[in-house]
């Protein structure tokens, strides 16, 4: 998946930080940076993994969209030079949080990081 980089305020190294779960089971666990807690957002989770394995090379996108804010925990990040709009690919399910998917080979959906941000909070 592409995030847009006018949404993303830093990449941090997971390790493996102790997070607090919420109250309500449907909120996701939140982590503290600086004074505040932060919603965390897996990125498996958003392509439909039952489960998150966290690993310590793993890593936290802090995105930030207005006064919202949220992690997204994912395995990698990658820097992407270019993106070329496409179509949605033969299959594709229609989701509040894909605002589009890149070109290539193997289209990539690019994450609509302002309705991401509104459902984690």
């Amino acid at each position: 998946m592409l995030l847009p980089l006018r949404f993303v305020e830093r990449v941090l190294g997971a390790a493996l930080p102790a997070v607090r779960p919420s109250a309500s089971g449907d909120a996701p666990p939140v982590v503290a940076i600086g004074r505040a807690l932060v919603p965390v957002l897996f990125a498996v989770a958003l392509l439909g993994a039952d489960e998150a394995r966290l690993g310590s090379a793993d890593q936290m996108v802090l995105l930030r969209h207005g006064d919202r804010r949220a992690l997204l925990w994912v395995d990698a990040v990658e820097e992407v030079v270019e993106f070329v709009p496409v179509p949605p690919p033969a299959g594709a399910v229609e989701e509040r949080i894909v605002a589009g998917y890149s070109g290539g080979d193997r289209p990539l959906a690019v994450l609509d990081v302002p309705n991401l941000l509104q459902l984690a909070a």
